[in-house]
């Protein structure tokens, strides 16, 4: 099947300047040209879309995937070589994972605390109160937010941690005199 840039465009939901980027930038190939010099895409192009894509949605940067479009065309010799080029998106990918489990855990442990805080103020509970702060047992819960920089073991609270049940006190702001003269 033969698709205009516009017909490509709305098959795929990308703009088309999007499309003329990926061919300047030969991530799009196969293109052909009519005789007044319009593009059209054929299934090769199609093909070739198809796979930029998947490699942006595994988290491939465009030169990467350039990268791995030139080295695709030298054939089988480089199959080794784009093994390795996926196994680093791959293990970017797991890095990124990591880092959203992370803020995942702690939002929902931050939820959690507004939940119970909201629920003490409904039951009476002093306002001054009702919000702890982090206690050691729930520093313990997110080891990573102290082994990011190797300085503690896992699951090890600061040594300097000290628990505190009350609010931090506000700074006072100096008050101006007026000097009469």
């Amino acid at each position: 099947m033969k698709y205009s840039i516009s017909a490509l465009s709305r098959k795929t939901g990308l703009s088309i300047h999007t499309l003329r980027y990926y061919e300047k930038e030969g991530l799009l190939r196969y293109v052909e040209r009519t005789g007044s010099g319009r593009r059209v895409y054929g299934d090769a192009s199609m093909g070739c879309l198809l796979g930029v894509l998947c490699m942006k949605q595994a988290g491939m940067t465009l030169p990467q995937i350039k990268a791995f479009m030139d080295v695709t065309i030298e054939g089988v010799n480089t199959l080794p070589q784009r093994l390795e080029m996926m196994k680093s998106a791959h293990e970017q990918l797991c890095k990124l994972k990591e880092a959203v489990n992370r803020g995942l855990q702690l939002a929902e442990f931050f939820i959690g605390g507004c939940q119970n805080a909201l629920e003490a103020l409904k039951n009476g509970a002093d306002p001054e109160k009702a919000f702890p702060y982090i206690t050691r047992d729930g520093i313990v819960d997110f080891p990573f937010l102290f082994t990011e920089d190797g300085r503690l073991e896992p699951a090890t609270p600061p040594e300097d941690f000290v628990i505190t049940e009350e609010k931090p006190k506000k700074r006072k702001t100096p008050t101006t005199s007026k000097k009469k003269i």
